[in-house]
């Protein structure tokens, strides 16, 4: 099941991972307040921002305190590289996601939706990035 998750994340294919997802999934990233619950927000969510075929994606597939997590890095075209974005952890009911919690590396000076439009554009935080990937003995770039 992560294995298509993480296929139908590399197409952008927002109705294939919702519909991986339980009625009730959230997705939520720390330190942000706002989050998503249930499949119709979630979907909005993703096809506006994440999945919207603006951001290319690679992943690498790691473990957070016994659960499947998933290293997500973007396109960068000025490095030529993918750069870490998020660390998402995932937790399953079943066969199906009931939560998605994203450690993001970026940070933005400020919170307005027009920043985080272009989140992907952002610096990494060397603080986040050595919370979300450092301890993972993640790559820093993945080609």
């Amino acid at each position: 099941m992560v294995n298509g998750y993480v296929d139908a994340w590399e197409r952008n294919d927002v109705e294939t991972v919702v519909a991986m997802l339980t009625e009730d999934a959230t997705f939520a990233m720390p330190p942000l307040a706002s989050w998503f619950r249930g499949r119709e927000a979630i979907a909005a969510f993703l096809a506006g921002w994440p999945l919207s075929g603006s951001w290319q994606w690679r992943v690498v597939h790691a473990r957070a305190n016994g659960q499947p997590a998933l290293a997500y890095y973007a396109w960068d075209a000025d490095e030529g590289s993918h750069l870490p974005f998020a660390l998402n952890v995932l937790t399953l009911r079943g066969r199906r996601i009931s939560d998605v919690t994203a450690f993001v590396t970026r940070s933005t000076p400020a919170p307005e939706r027009e920043v985080y439009a272009r989140w992907i554009e952002q610096p990494i935080d060397p603080s986040r990035m050595v919370s979300a990937f450092g301890r993972f003995g993640l790559p820093e770039r993945v080609d």
